[in-house]
């Protein structure tokens, strides 16, 4: 089982999403009984992707085996800093560690992933990588709702113990080193970087709007629990599907047209259903099922584009960050402006339409070609 990289690759994949999936599926809920407002959690996405920017534009060289070491240093420190919130301050400096994790642990894991990838598999592989997260948000967010009903006690403690498979196979992993500039990686992903920049900004609303703006209606561990396993069941089977059939294909980015134009416009829709929590769910639930195949196809699209994933990744990683901080900057001010947020449903949406045109430009011109 361990001699193969992929398996060891895909083990490591499901212990961590697992660890990370459980330890945070109801950490909303405890923020609302600490006392946080909706604003300072939207503020405290701002602090996470402005710390993984940080490190992005800091640690330019280093090996996988430490990054992956600091990745679970960073996410055991920010799990020991909101058990108890003092603070707002204390919580942003909890979301920076945050941040500066993903870092850590996603541009080296999506390396190694998508190295060990055939490239006539790059589809059914992508589908796969983000089909883990979801099958396991299926499970880990109700064994967290449940367990977080009885007392939260319970979720720092199973926390550190479903932390200890992961450290295990840490050490299983194959190590290497990446080192590149920022002028390089940037230009290493020309032909996508605006795709990029465009996607990150949309992403605040999967990241920001709705599991912030979801406790409106649902308070409960154990609801909220329920409610983020209910979203999983959605986009399970389609993203495998997609997957095998873009393979086929190996036009895949003929998907994205009708994908984001539907995305764009259930995006605008959420502006006029924020009371309703049946049209909430039912909105929701609609943006999970086409989510994680917009996410698999430009996955697999940045990875047949460029040759290079050490210059690529790293780069790739840069601009959704950037995009994903000015989103969520973006929401935080209609939070704060707004009684309820509704034009920031109007950005976001606008913004995405712009990612088929583009996507059509860059094509047409014949600048750049896609799979």
């Amino acid at each position: 089982m361990w001699k193969n990289p992929f398996t060891k690759l895909y083990i490591f994949f499901i212990v961590y999403v697992w660890f990370k999936s459980f330890s945070g599926a109801v950490l909303p809920t405890h923020y609302l009984q600490q006392g946080l407002s909706l604003p300072i959690m939207m503020g405290g996405l701002v602090s996470l992707f402005f710390g993984q920017i940080v490190v992005l534009l800091t640690f330019k060289k280093l090996s996988a085996r430490k990054s992956y070491f600091l990745a679970l240093l960073t996410s055991i420190l920010f799990l020991l800093l909101v058990i108890k919130i003092n603070s707002s301050w204390q919580y942003y400096l909890a979301s920076a560690l945050a941040g500066a994790s993903m870092y850590f642990y996603f541009v080296f894991y999506n390396i190694a992933y998508f190295e060990n990838t055939p490239k006539e598999k790059t589809g059914r592989n992508s589908a796969l990588m983000f089909s883990i997260p979801t099958i396991i948000g299926i499970f880990a967010p109700l064994l967290a709702g449940v367990l977080a009903q009885v007392s939260m006690n319970l979720i720092w403690v199973f926390s550190f113990v479903f932390f200890f498979p992961v450290l295990f196979s840490l050490f299983y992993q194959k190590d290497f080193t990446i080192s590149y500039t920022i002028k390089a990686s940037l230009l290493e992903i020309k032909a996508t970087r605006t795709l990029l920049f465009i996607e990150g900004i949309w992403e605040a609303l999967m990241f920001g709007v709705i599991p912030i703006y979801t406790l409106y209606f649902i308070k409960t561990p154990l609801g909220y629990g329920t409610y983020l396993a209910y979203l999983s069941i959605i986009g399970v089977l389609a993203n495998l599907l997609l997957g095998k059939m873009t393979d086929k294909l190996q036009k895949r980015v003929i998907f994205l047209y009708p994908i984001t134009i539907i995305m764009a416009i259930i995006t605008f829709l959420f502006a006029f259903v924020q009371d309703n929590l049946s049209w909430w769910l039912i909105l929701t639930a609609a943006i999970q099922l086409f989510t994680p195949l917009f996410w698999n196809i430009t996955t697999a699209m940045v990875v047949d584009t460029h040759s290079n994933l050490r210059i690529a990744i790293p780069g790739r990683e840069l601009v959704l960050a950037v995009g994903r901080f000015l989103g969520v900057f973006l929401v935080l001010l209609s939070f704060y402006w707004e009684k309820s947020p509704f034009w920031i449903y109007f950005v976001l949406g606008g913004v995405l339409l712009l990612f088929p045109v583009v996507l059509y430009w860059n094509t047409k011109s014949k600048r750049y070609q896609y799979l």
